[in-house]
């Protein structure tokens, strides 16, 4: 059996919170919370929930490039956000980025994440073994 693989975008600023980008075994990568921060873990776009979403679905493209694959792959996301009308105000970042798929996705309102000035944290879960639609 093959063990799972551990991605890392900044492998310093990740392993000093202990945690992997991503995950993967032979069927599935599971991306971790991606927030709105850069590789130094500053955070990019405060206050700006698009830029934020922008930030962040392109630090998950990256990621989703180092193991093959794209957006078409993702089955499942869970959003979490500080602000759920900001959110709804900048979905179209969302529907821009999976195009005609439609992933399993569930948006969560929450009081705060990591970060303060973060408004939002992405997870998903994406097949190696299905290009997508």
């Amino acid at each position: 059996m093959k063990r799972a693989q551990t991605f890392h975008l900044s492998e310093a600023g990740e392993r000093g919170f202990a945690y992997a980008q991503a995950v993967s075994d032979c069927a599935h990568v599971y991306v971790a919370g991606t927030l709105s921060i850069d590789d130094a873990f500053a955070p990019v776009a405060p206050g700006d929930m698009r830029g934020q979403l922008e930030n962040i679905y392109a630090r998950i493209q990256r990621t989703l490039e180092g193991h093959g694959i794209g957006f078409s792959s993702v089955l499942k996301e869970t959003v979490f956000v500080t602000d759920m009308d900001a959110f709804i105000a900048a979905n179209d970042v969302r529907v821009r980025t999976y195009g005609a798929h439609v992933p399993a996705c569930t948006v969560v309102e929450v009081k705060r994440l990591a970060f303060a000035p973060c408004l939002a944290e992405i997870e998903l879960v994406a097949s190696l073994t299905h290009a997508g639609d």
